[in-house]
């Protein structure tokens, strides 16, 4: 019998865990969550190994029927969540702590308020055929993560391991964690940090000054591979001719016709547009968190500057274990 049966699909909700990293000399993208950063804490937070198999919720999340008493967590986008008990009652269901929610109860999940994407992981993690070590969906090479796609109505999941949680009653405890600042639709303009491309420099004097101070914005063209981005056109007075070179989730190429694109998570492992820049590791989550609409800046740093952001993320990760180790 399955753990989960899926009642509403949500507008894109597929399986993820750390991804395939290793792999891009086959050319296999890595994959994986648009939000790594959110993918640990709920993992963290459900009592599984950081990279264990959650469902990474977008835009609209998914209603879904729980067969057993679980312990689940949810981290990333705040989605409006509730839980629906067995015996019709309805509760808030919050982000950023571990819910114990008895058999027989739904988990709904409404539009995103703040953020894009959210990260339900459970006790045990989700089940699920495996292809190159990892569950992760990856929609266009047809990857396991369900059935190679996104989850669909009707759908029945498995869980992994120890996936019993509690003794059947609703547990919430009266704490939560948040680790990103996420954006609200239409707010502030992101600013994200990036390390200078190997093409940078043969940006003209003007596209320098734009992308450095230009306000860019996401256009309805975004997907798991990466965003366009509309705003400022950016040129180069010779453009290189270039053969396929790697790239990475976080590379910001220059198209042909002066836009931007900022490859993410499921972006192919070589690319032959000009690399202006990569987004540090550290903001590689605040960016999987954007939506159509959204605005951005890039700031260029340092190496030793990024070093300096992805450790302080790292420690607050680390703190994040040392309390649940006393909870």
């Amino acid at each position: 019998m399955s753990a989960v049966t899926v009642l509403r699909a949500g507008t894109l909700t597929t399986v993820q865990d750390g991804g395939r990293p290793g792999y891009g000399h086959l050319g296999v993208s890595v994959s994986g969550p648009m939000d790594p950063l959110s993918l640990r804490l709920a993992n963290l937070l459900a009592g599984n190994c950081e990279d264990s198999a959650v469902l990474e919720l977008t835009l609209v999340g998914p209603a879904l029927l729980w067969h057993r008493s679980v312990r689940l967590a949810v981290a990333g986008a705040t989605m409006s969540a509730c839980i629906r008990l067995p015996d019709g009652s309805e509760v808030e269901l919050p982000c950023g702590c571990p819910v114990e929610v008895p058999a027989g109860s739904v988990t709904d999940f409404g539009e995103a308020q703040r953020g894009c994407r959210g990260y339900l992981a459970v006790r045990g993690g989700f089940g699920g055929a495996m292809t190159l070590g990892s569950r992760s969906a990856q929609l266009r090479s047809g990857f396991p993560g369900n059935c190679g796609r996104r989850l669909e109505r009707g759908d029945e999941l498995e869980l992994c391991g120890d996936s019993e949680g509690g003794n059947g009653e609703l547990v919430v405890p009266g704490w939560f964690v948040r680790l990103l600042d996420l954006p609200v639709r239409g707010g502030e303009t992101q600013v994200l940090r990036c390390l200078p491309g190997l093409h940078l420099t043969q940006l003209d004097s003007p596209s320098m000054d734009r992308l450095g101070n230009g306000v860019f914005e996401l256009s309805t063209d975004c997907d798991r591979m990466g965003y366009r981005l509309t705003g400022p056109v950016l040129s180069m007075p010779t453009v290189p001719q270039l053969r396929s070179e790697a790239v990475v989730p976080g590379t910001l190429q220059l198209s042909p016709d002066g836009r931007l694109l900022m490859l993410m998570a499921d972006c192919a492992p070589t690319g032959g547009y000009p690399r202006v820049g990569h987004v540090i590791s550290a903001d590689l989550p605040g960016a999987g968190q954007l939506r159509p609409g959204d605005r951005v800046r890039f700031r260029m740093v340092s190496v030793e500057q990024a070093d300096r952001a992805l450790a302080e993320q790292e420690r607050a990760i680390a703190g994040v274990r040392a309390m649940l180790a006393c909870v």
